[in-house]
């Protein structure tokens, strides 16, 4: 499954900065826009989320270590995703609508507009 970055909030490297990617549709509120990654599903795969899957950005690949229980169905309607970057700290049960995931070679990635994200 591939989605494109279209529009990147103005605090989303803070965010990156503390191992944390808000990515959400492009109809996301308001208040949301500023924190998130807007991006367009280039497809209409359901349920790619998967232990043992990767996404990537641009280059940048990761391995899913985690996914909450609500992590396929709010990116299946909303375009609503959290990504953890090697984080083993957190709580998973108190985030239901996160994946966690890990790369030895990259801490976080760099998120940008036009970047194709690839979950598989």
């Amino acid at each position: 499954m591939k989605t494109k970055i279209t529009m990147v909030g103005q605090e989303v490297q803070e965010l990156l900065d503390g191992g944390v990617l808000i990515m959400f549709n492009p109809n996301a509120p308001q208040e949301l826009k500023d924190v998130a990654a807007l991006h367009e599903k280039q497809s209409d795969e359901q349920d790619v989320l998967r232990v043992g899957g990767t996404i990537s950005f641009g280059d940048q690949e990761f391995k899913i270590d985690f996914v909450g229980s609500e992590a396929n169905n709010n990116f299946n309607e909303l375009g609503h995703l959290s990504v953890y970057f090697n984080n083993t700290d957190e709580d998973t049960g108190k985030l239901p609508g996160s994946i966690f995931v890990s790369s030895s070679k990259i801490k976080a990635p760099v998120i940008e507009p036009e970047q194709i994200v690839s979950i598989d």
